[in-house]
């Protein structure tokens, strides 16, 4: 291996533990997990597609997490009030979901607060730069999810 792939191969690992360290550092969002918070956004963003049944298994697959995982967290944000969720008289196994009105009033302020957040980040670095970190990102991703090399 080359002396210059390691040191970038060392860059790489120090910066992705820095921005694991960054999201780890707030645990919780307006009193809710980080998990919650991706839970709500993604309703709000489901009910903005036009889904008009939004249900946990396409929750589940447009955040990249199991089924009984997001169930779990649904049964949490309905308890807290929420979300609330009406069981299909046919298929007791699916549920319609929907923010409630303290829903909408919690994911209103996260978008405020990430809109002001990455205004900033945005402001900081410049349009252009923006645009060409998020196609990064999004490369990195899939870079990341395609991989599979063994841990030996």
């Amino acid at each position: 291996m080359q002396e210059n792939s390691n040191i970038d191969t060392m860059r790489f690992v120090e910066t992705f533990d820095k921005l694991a360290r960054t999201e780890r550092r707030k645990q919780s969002l307006f009193g809710l997990k980080q998990s919650e918070v991706r839970v709500l956004l993604c309703i709000k963003q489901l009910f903005y597609d036009n889904k008009q049944n939004i249900t946990v298994s396409e929750i589940s697959k447009k955040l990249f997490v199991t089924s009984p995982t997001v169930t779990e967290l649904i049964k949490s944000l309905s308890n807290n009030g929420y979300i609330e969720r009406n069981v299909d008289s046919q298929d007791k196994r699916v549920s319609d979901i929907k923010l409630t009105a303290k829903g909408e009033k919690k994911v209103e302020k996260l978008i405020n607060y990430f809109t002001s957040l990455f205004s900033g980040l945005i402001e900081r670095i410049g349009v252009e730069q923006s645009e060409k970190l998020l196609d990064l990102l999004d490369e990195v991703c899939n870079y990341l999810n395609e991989t599979n090399l063994e841990i030996e």
